[in-house]
């Protein structure tokens, strides 16, 4: 089974320390807390974008990152997908433009064919030819995802990615998340702080505290609805 494990430990400030040890299978894994918990750190060392102090993180069985024998590959060589709510979408290329561009290093017809059917996943393949400008919120945070899937990664990381959404369209296009891993079963580390797309994503939420993980559960048994949204 595709499994990510992650042993880190990073000093971000004389005050504060990252040190959390976890497996997450295939499927979503919510990394929730208040803001300063070190979630999106977790992600950023994962990604190879930070790196630990200390530690081992693997994939599938194979090590990225281990302090202790100096491996440390490095981001566009981990298999990893990370969107952030910032989608650093190419503004001058349109939405098809945008996905090819991921796969740049593939046969040109491979990379078509490839592009058109996650935007035809995502529902945006009427949009092509747009560019981002032209695009609605969502539309655009559907291009981005499919940009980052489009390579298929082995593992995907999402950093708040529906936080500036209305509920709707958050629910909406946290249902296109659910077939596309139904279809693919990957680790997905999914940071939020809304409790309903916890709860619609409806798997296993690890509880973030200081840097640590403080809890580890079923969304239902740890998160409380009338809170955080």
């Amino acid at each position: 089974m595709n499994t990510l494990h992650a042993e880190i430990r990073l000093r971000l400030s004389p005050a504060f320390q990252l040190d959390c040890t976890f497996e997450a299978a295939a499927g979503f894994t919510v990394l929730f807390g208040h803001s300063g918990a070190g979630k999106t750190s977790v992600l950023d060392c994962i990604a190879g974008i930070r790196t630990p102090d200390k530690g081992n993180i693997s994939l599938n069985g194979t090590v990225i990152f281990n302090s202790d024998d100096g491996l440390n590959r490095s981001p566009q060589n981990r298999s990893i997908a990370y969107v952030f709510q910032d989608l650093a979408l190419f503004p001058h290329m349109t939405v098809l433009e945008n996905v090819l561009f991921a796969l740049a290093d593939k046969d040109k017809s491979e990379a078509t064919v490839g592009s058109s059917d996650v935007l035809s996943r995502f529902g945006i393949q009427a949009l092509s030819s747009r560019r981002p400008k032209d695009l609605s919120g969502g539309e655009r945070q559907r291009v981005a995802l499919a940009r980052s899937l489009v390579t298929d990664p082995q593992a995907l990381l999402l950093d708040e990615p529906l936080a500036a959404l209305d509920r709707a369209t958050r629910m909406t296009i946290v249902g296109d998340l659910r077939r596309w891993n139904e279809e693919h079963r990957v680790p997905i580390l999914y940071v939020t702080h809304s409790v309903q797309e916890a709860l619609a994503l409806g798997e296993r939420v690890l509880m973030m505290q200081a840097g640590r993980i403080v809890a580890d559960g079923a969304p239902s048994d740890l998160l409380d609805p009338d809170e955080w949204d």
